[in-house]
């Protein structure tokens, strides 16, 4: 039996396959049915991004987890043109079978870094801080974009949001600014 990732109460696990939400559209210069994760949004408040678009979901992707250029334009460039490269084409997500590749998206380790000394990200995380996440029943939803992160390790008590890198302390759902540790458990 293969499960939803939304189903999930606990991590991904790496070979496993699982069915995830894809929207076929262009990306890289390739159409087809990519991975995403979170609902279509734009981002204009801080990000300044008013184009509708989904993000990637990187733990879905083949690709060399060395490949610097490739995570950075996972992470900064979403899925934002439909199959005809129009912005107003985007399709809604259709579940697909899809191999885990990763237990975390490897763009979060490449654009974290980078968008904590932006100005934009800057007021992002500055908005976010110290903000209650709730939990679901199987794990911290990010209060950013309600995304389910039940399905995403824990990481030095951090749970980190693939979509726009908010980092939640496991113990307490509260969101962490960007080189905030988590208080041990």
């Amino acid at each position: 039996m293969i499960l939803r990732i939304g189903e999930l109460t606990g991590p991904v696990v790496v070979g496993k396959y699982y069915l995830v939400p894809t929207v076929t559209g262009m990306w890289g210069y390739k159409v087809r049915a990519w991975p995403v994760i979170g609902a279509r949004h734009n981002d204009t408040q801080c990000l300044k991004f008013e184009h509708q678009h989904y993000h990637i979901d990187g733990r879905f992707m083949a690709g060399d987890p060395d490949d610097a250029w490739l995570w950075r334009d996972v992470g900064s460039q979403p899925l934002m043109l439909g199959p005809d490269g129009k912005a107003t084409d985007l399709p809604k997500p259709i579940w697909r079978r899809r191999k885990c590749r990763y237990l975390v998206s490897p763009h979060i380790a490449i654009v974290r870094p980078l968008a904590a000394r932006s100005d934009r990200w800057q007021c992002h995380f500055d908005m976010w801080t110290g903000k209650q996440s709730r939990h679901d029943g199987r794990g911290w939803v990010c209060p950013h974009r309600s995304v389910p992160l039940a399905d995403h390790p824990v990481v030095d008590g951090v749970v980190t949001c693939p979509l726009h890198l908010l980092r939640i302390e496991a113990a307490t759902g509260r969101v962490l600014s960007p080189f905030e540790k988590a208080v041990p458990a």
